[in-house]
């Protein structure tokens, strides 16, 4: 397990001028540290016993999904431009090592909680890289390591709910007074960073966690109290950014003309959807083609940028087909969450833990209408995880049930304490 964690801990530093450096390449695909931590990860990962106490396999629907919407991009455009898209094709080549490797090793309910533990702590520490460029070194917009504030806003959203429920479930108190300190650390991080996308995504995942709630009053003032803290201490540039949202007339600040530029991206790509239905223009060639299909977009940015949307980008680039795969991917997580929360039978730690993963999914479901994501590998972590939550969500009820006193039994039955999260 440790180059597992070794390996999520390199996630977020992959722009990082030592973390994230080039060391060499092997064929046409360059060697980082996270890709030589991944390869030996695999090895590891076949040659290490299964624990005595492992859940069974997790299906491998989501293995196969991913194979198919990888594949098909790299030989749709490889047989379209007859180039191999490299970089691309190396970048997917992460996501399945860590696909699988946590397919076979995440097999037992203490790796589980121990995988989020480090999850948590290694996005909180990512964090602290945005108040320094803020506060200490007076950035007008932090970046982050990821070296963009929206991509680092996004990860940030999807560990806020690990992180509150780490702060309520988790069986150690060290390990909750831990959770009480980054969840806040992290949602702060997200306002810090500017992102309207992130912002937007974080106030949709509240709604959730309020509708769920046991204690509706008491979040309702705690919002109350966040949201006052915020704007209080937070960026100005932010409340300027909101303010300055505009779909239409004529742009004039930064802010508005980003706004503008989106909306005539997303017309463009769905242009070349159109225009190429089976397997788009190619990886990588969003930018390449976004003035021929919408000239607009001269007038609106001096230099050609992506979609911002990741559904746009992904049916732009990869065709129709591919974005229904990618859609079909997380239609497929969402469902194993809400299964394993709604499994009979399922501790109320595990149900919340699955809610959690929900609440985070929609929120990065919300943020990819704003950025375009395929390629952040925090998305990819939290997808690759949750057919093994529902595996030991499963185990754990089938355990349960044999452990279970029989009716009639004078054993006393536990008390059960409430969960703050409805998990039923």
């Amino acid at each position: 397990m440790t180059l597992y964690f070794l390996f999520l801990f390199l996630v977020p530093f992959q722009e990082h001028p030592i973390l994230g450096a080039q060391l060499f390449h092997l064929g046409p695909f360059p060697m980082t540290p996270i890709k030589i931590v991944g390869i030996l990860l695999v090895a590891a990962t076949i040659l290490a016993p299964r624990p005595r106490n492992a859940a069974p396999r997790p299906s491998a629907g989501i293995l196969l999904l991913f194979a198919a919407f990888a594949l098909f991009q790299v030989l749709g455009t490889t047989l379209s431009s007859l180039t191999f898209p490299a970089t691309d094709a190396s970048t997917l080549l992460s996501f399945a090592i860590l696909m699988f490797a946590t397919n076979i090793l995440i097999s037992t309910e203490n790796r589980l909680h121990n995988t989020i533990r480090v999850i948590v702590l290694v996005e909180t520490f990512a964090s602290t890289w945005l108040y320094k460029q803020y506060y200490i070194y007076h950035w007008p917009r932090p970046l982050g390591p990821s070296a963009d504030p929206n991509y680092e806003a996004l990860s940030l959203v999807m560990t806020v709910p690990l992180a509150i429920w780490l702060a309520s479930y988790d069986e150690r108190t060290l390990w909750k007074w831990a959770g009480r300190v980054c969840a806040p650390i992290l949602a702060f991080a997200v306002f810090v960073s500017q992102s309207r996308g992130g912002l937007l995504a974080l106030i949709v995942m509240a709604a959730l966690a309020w509708a769920n709630s046991v204690h509706k009053m008491r979040l309702v003032v705690g919002f109350v109290v966040a949201v006052a803290f915020m704007f209080a201490i937070g960026p100005a540039q932010m409340i300027k950014r909101l303010q300055q949202i505009q779909f239409q007339g004529q742009a004039e600040t930064g802010a508005e003309v980003s706004t503008r530029a989106r909306v005539e991206l997303a017309r463009a790509g769905v242009l070349m959807m159109a225009a190429h239905p089976v397997f788009g223009v190619g990886l990588g060639q969003f930018q390449a083609s976004e003035y021929h299909y919408n000239p607009l977009l001269i007038s609106l940015e001096a230099h050609p940028h992506i979609a911002h949307n990741t559904y746009v980008q992904l049916g732009a680039e990869g065709g129709i087909l591919t974005l229904a795969l990618y859609l079909a991917i997380l239609g497929v997580t969402l469902t194993a969450c809400r299964r394993a929360q709604k499994t009979p039978g399922v501790p109320d730690r595990t149900a919340a833990l699955a809610l959690a993963f929900q609440v985070g999914l929609i929120g990065i479901m919300v943020a990819e209408f704003f950025l375009t994501a395929q390629y952040i590998k925090e998305v990819w972590v939290f997808i690759s995880l949750t057919p093994n939550l529902y595996a030991i969500a499963l185990h754990a009820a089938a355990m349960s049930k044999k452990t279970a006193p029989a009716t009639g039994s004078e054993s006393a039955k536990p008390v059960i304490l409430m969960p703050r999260l409805r998990t039923g």
